[in-house]
């Protein structure tokens, strides 16, 4: 086997592994959640996470593609690329957490969710959040550098589970 083919081979593996094992220690907050909430809030949950998923693509707005593709012309790295990427996805993710938090209400009723606009705003800044750090995330992909990747990655996981054992348990 041939060394690029080698590093591709080790860097997929850490890429996926990382994936499959963030994503398998996400879905054992199910138990946790389907025994502390009732069926009508769980749905509420899922309804907006899958709200999420469609944000969070919409908030990066192929950015991090654009990234890689700049990034990889230049023999030198320029930083006014990573920059400016994150200046506007910043940018654009600061102003949808604010528009989110100021229209949270009329967003609420529009749900069906009117006594609970807090839960638009939450949403708001996950969303947000995850626009942003999507994009040091690809810096690390294209870098190469698989294993801080994966840690950062695993990490964040961590946190997540944290936090919502913090809140939801203690």
């Amino acid at each position: 086997m041939s060394n690029p083919i080698k590093k591709l081979a080790s860097q997929t593996v850490v890429y996926g592994l990382s994936s499959i094992v963030g994503r398998f220690l996400n879905y054992l907050l199910t138990p946790l959640w389907t025994g502390i909430f009732s069926t009508e809030q769980f749905g509420i949950i899922t309804e907006m996470y899958a709200y999420v998923a469609f944000l969070v693509v919409f908030l990066t707005y192929g950015m991090e593609t654009a990234y890689f593709k700049f990034s990889n012309r230049k023999k030198e790295e320029d930083p006014s690329i990573f920059s400016t990427i994150m200046i506007s996805v910043g940018s654009t993710s600061l102003l949808f957490i604010i528009l989110s938090s100021l229209f949270a209400q009329p967003l609420a009723d529009w749900l069906l969710y009117p006594d609970h606009k807090e839960y638009i705003t939450w949403f708001a800044i996950i969303v947000g959040v995850d626009a942003i750090s999507s994009l040091p995330l690809a810096k690390l992909r294209q870098k190469n550098k698989s294993l801080k990747f994966a840690v950062v990655n695993l990490v964040n996981v961590g946190v997540n589970i944290g936090l919502n054992w913090f809140f939801l348990v203690y």
